[in-house]
């Protein structure tokens, strides 16, 4: 409550000073401000560090936890065989996908398709110089190719429990949809055959919502014997849903090796790891049509 009093009183201030300039300089001086203000939190890590830009006060909680809100998912990352593909679906601001970017051998793909958290995604990615190593897309990635609309919760940076054409999140509960946004979307198999892309080495999905379909488009993608592990959001009590993801995976020959213990709002990681007693198929080629 401090910190919200004392952004309001320091909102009007800047307003007040600003009130005698002319209307376009009046704005441009507020905007100039808004700019300056923004915050940079320096992250130690054991790559070396990192440089988060904070554009939203729900934003911050991912820098401020580092360390502590999914070290199973750095230790994860830290694993990483190179030279290696790391996909990371519902990227959000982009705390995995540039820590993953610090590590030399490591290519990056981060897909989030909503607007604020990917522009913030984008901005980190900058300002950390891993423009080379993290590519950034403002998609969905669902279980085909399609134009939809991505259910948002909160339109700001850092906001979670979104989904493309769903209006349920993991839990099954009703979305409070605050705005609709237009996404284009594809499925992973669908993506790599439009635009000729290998299959990663490491999929991370933590999308809050659709998992299953997501797996649903990606048959011939676990399937590839490139893929070596699978990070995906389970829920935290035993469902059925958590059934079908851990059955989809075992099809495609992973077996989960480690469950998380910290329990993040109902929800947990699951780490798969290929069974080295799975006979993988070999590719046909192109993955299968969107």
């Amino acid at each position: 409550m401090v910190g919200k009093h004392s952004g309001r009183a320091l909102t009007r201030l800047v307003i007040g000073l600003s009130a005698v300039e002319k209307p376009w300089r009046r704005i441009d001086t507020r905007l100039r401000v808004a700019e300056g203000l923004l915050a940079e939190q320096r992250v130690e890590t054991r790559h070396g560090p990192l440089i988060f830009v904070t554009t939203h006060p729900q934003a911050l909680q991912y820098p401020r936890e580092f360390a502590t809100r999914e070290p199973e998912t750095l230790a994860w990352i830290d694993a990483f065989q190179t030279p290696s593909r790391f996909w990371d679906i519902g990227a959000n601001i982009g705390v995995f996908s540039i820590y993953a970017g610090l590590r030399p051998g490591v290519e990056v793909l981060a897909f989030e398709p909503a607007a604020a958290s990917y522009a913030a995604l984008c901005r980190n990615i900058e300002v950390n110089g891993l423009g080379d190593h993290v590519q950034a897309y403002c998609l969905a990635i669902g279980d085909r190719t399609e134009l939809g609309r991505l259910n948002l919760s909160g339109t700001n940076a850092g906001s979670v429990f979104n989904a493309f054409e769903s209006s349920d999140d993991c839990f099954g509960n009703a979305i409070a949809v605050v705005f609709r946004q237009g996404t284009v979307g594809f499925s992973i198999d669908g993506f790599r055959r439009l635009f000729g892309v290998a299959a990663p080495n490491y999929l991370k999905i933590d999308v809050d919502s659709i998992e299953e379909r997501i797996l649903a488009g990606a048959c011939q993608t676990l399937h590839d014997p490139d893929l070596r592990s699978v990070l995906i959001e389970l829920e935290a009590a035993d469902t059925s849903r958590n059934d079908r993801l851990t059955d989809a995976l075992a099809a495609a020959g992973f077996r989960l090796a480690l469950r998380s213990t910290t329990n993040q709002g109902g929800v947990v990681n699951g780490i798969f790891e290929r069974s080295a007693t799975y006979a993988v198929a070999e590719p046909s080629g192109e993955p299968a049509a969107p």
